[in-house]
C-alpha cells in the first residue's frame, strides 16, 4: 500500500460507525489531536499506535484509551507512570475522561520505537499513525494476547501489511539476530492469518462466533 492508500483507508474507517470502538472513533481522535497540539508546542515528535491505530486500519476490537509513542513526555500531571516508559494522562474530550498512554520507552525497544516515530505516516486531520507494518513490528514485542491477535488481523488484510517490509525494519533496526528471534513467530501468526494452520487462532474464534 502506498501513503496515499494508508491516508484513505483510515479516512473510510474514521467513517464507519459499525467499527466504533468503546471510545467512539471521534472522541479517540479529538484526544490524541489535543495531545498532539501539546506535543507539537513543546517540540515532542509522536504517532497513534495501539487500539486506535488498529482501528484505523479496519479492526473491529473495542478500546478503552488511546495508545500514543512519543520522544518525551508531556507536560502535563501524569495520572501515574507506564512500567515500561512514559506516563499515562487523563484529557477531557466532551463529556468524556479519556486515557491516553504517552509511551516513551527506555529499554531495549527504545530503537525500535524511535523508528516507528520516525517513519510514522501524516494524516489530514492533523494525527500521525504508525504504519502496519511498524505497527506489526511493536505488537510482537509486546506478545500479550490480543496484540498477537491483533497482529493476525493486520496480516489478514488485502494489501495492508508488506511482510518482506517487516522483515527489513526489523532487519535495519535490530539487527539479523533480531529478525532470526522474531521470525518463529512471525511465521506462525502469518500461517493463522492466510489459514494454513490448524491451530486455533483465538481472535477469529471470537469473530466467528
Amino acid at each position: 500500500m502506498s501513503e496515499d492508500d494508508y491516508k484513505q483507508l483510515v479516512e473510510r474507517m474514521l467513517h464507519n460507525d459499525a467499527a466504533s470502538p468503546m471510545i467512539s472513533s471521534d472522541t479517540g481522535v479529538e484526544a490524541a489531536q489535543q495531545a498532539g497540539q501539546l506535543a507539537a508546542q513543546e517540540e515532542i515528535e509522536w504517532a497513534v499506535a495501539g487500539g486506535l491505530a488498529m482501528h484505523f486500519y479496519g479492526s473491529p476490537r473495542m478500546t478503552k484509551d488511546v495508545d500514543i509513542i512519543a520522544s518525551n513526555h508531556l507536560s502535563l500531571p501524569p495520572q501515574h507512570p507506564l512500567s515500561f516508559g512514559g506516563s499515562s494522562y487523563t484529557l477531557q474530550v466532551g463529556k468524556y475522561k479519556v486515557q491516553v498512554d504517552w509511551i516513551v520507552r527506555k529499554d531495549g525497544y527504545r530503537e525500535l520505537y524511535r523508528k516507528a516515530l520516525q517513519e510514522a505516516i501524516g494524516l489530514p486531520n492533523g494525527l500521525r499513525v504508525v504504519t502496519p507494518e511498524w505497527l506489526v513490528i511493536l505488537k510482537f514485542n509486546a506478545g500479550r494476547q490480543k496484540d498477537l491477535d491483533d497482529i493476525v488481523f493486520l496480516l489478514k488484510q488485502e494489501k495492508l501489511v508488506d511482510r518482506p517490509t517487516v522483515k527489513q525494519k526489523v532487519v535495519e533496526t535490530a539487527g539479523e539476530w533480531g529478525w532470526l528471534t522474531m521470525l518463529p513467530g512471525f511465521r506462525r501468526l502469518c500461517a493463522l492469518a492466510d489459514g494454513t494452520t490448524k491451530e486455533p487462532s483465538k481472535y477469529y474464534e471470537q469473530e466467528e462466533l
